[in-house]
């Protein structure tokens, strides 16, 4: 643990904890491509019961998401929080401590599992309220939950601190990814990120109630016309991962940010149910035998409002 807050440290002064590596000073605010300040700024927490069945189960996951993200995507559900144009939610900022206490509240909510939903840019306070919280009696599962964009030394930050990693594999092409969600070099530092994410984890382990204890479940997000190359995606994740590994196939895209404003027009629609079910057959053809599936109509559920004080009630 006083190796990942001797990590942590380092970045202060010369961030790259995600795969823009834009080494910018943390004591300086906005300095580094995310605007996030030195001290995590948290958006909303609170019980949330739709994550995967091993994340939230019966009596939900306690989430933190974090403001700010390491990417831009045209497209993100969560823009009110994580664009970096956006300046609908006022920030609160947490020290560890403060931080550590939240943590430490939501599970004595009775919730399953502790999800950080965002957390790469505030790894500076996180890691240090996560040992905190782990001394002062944090016992449920923490997970991890990234957009898979995080620099190989921020996971190995986390080991030994995250039980469960959720992370999207969005693309599987550079050029798409700098085009929707501006940034470089996604599909390598994404790929060497959850590589060693299954390294420290290993797969999915359920409990009796079927509740994830550790391990690593993979999202994918499917976009319209297949521009997420999607077959790439899963090719890889068979042949690098294996067929086990369990993975969370999304069908809930729904044009929303820059796509209703009448940017990126390839975007602007809904799945088909032609096209979820073509890719459900790829994944089943690449013998993927722990799937989570989504039916056609969650693109008009997961649309969360972080100015309200219930984001999540529809």
């Amino acid at each position: 643990m006083e190796a990942s807050w001797n990590a942590a440290v380092r970045h202060l002064k010369g961030c790259r904890l995600c795969g823009n590596e834009c080494n910018a000073d943390r004591s300086v605010s906005g300095s580094n491509v995310c605007e996030a300040s030195e001290q995590a700024e948290v958006a909303w927490m609170g019980v949330h019961h739709g994550e995967e069945p091993p994340i939230s189960g019966t009596r939900g996951c306690g989430n933190i998401f974090f403001l700010h993200c390491s990417m831009a995507c045209v497209y993100c559900q969560n823009w009110q929080i994580s664009s970096r144009i956006s300046h609908e939610i006022e920030p609160v900022q947490y020290t560890e401590g403060r931080l550590a206490d939240e943590m430490l509240r939501l599970q004595e909510a009775g919730v399953h599992t502790l999800g950080l939903v965002g957390a790469t840019p505030h790894l500076l306070t996180v890691v240090p309220a996560l040992v905190q919280a782990r001394l002062r009696g944090l016992q449920i599962p923490v997970v991890y939950n990234s957009g898979g964009y995080d620099s190989v030394e921020s996971i190995q930050m986390l080991d030994g601190l995250v039980d469960v990693y959720l992370p999207d594999m969005k693309y599987g092409s550079d050029a798409v990814a700098r085009v929707y969600s501006g940034v470089p070099r996604y599909v390598s530092t994404n790929r060497l990120c959850v590589q060693e994410m299954a390294r420290q984890v290993g797969p999915l382990i359920l409990d009796g109630q079927g509740i994830a204890r550790r391990g690593l479940l993979i999202r994918h997000l499917i976009l319209p016309g297949g521009l997420a190359d999607t077959e790439d995606v899963l090719g890889w994740i068979a042949r690098n991962l294996g067929a086990d590994v369990h993975l969370s196939l999304m069908s809930q895209y729904k044009p929303s940010f820059q796509i209703v404003e009448g940017l990126y027009p390839e975007l602007n629609r809904t799945l088909t149910e032609d096209e979820y079910s073509y890719y459900l057959y790829v994944a089943q053809g690449l013998g993927f035998r722990n799937l989570y599936t989504q039916e056609l109509s969650s693109c008009n559920v997961y649309n969360p409002d972080f100015t309200s004080q219930e984001p999540f009630v529809t």
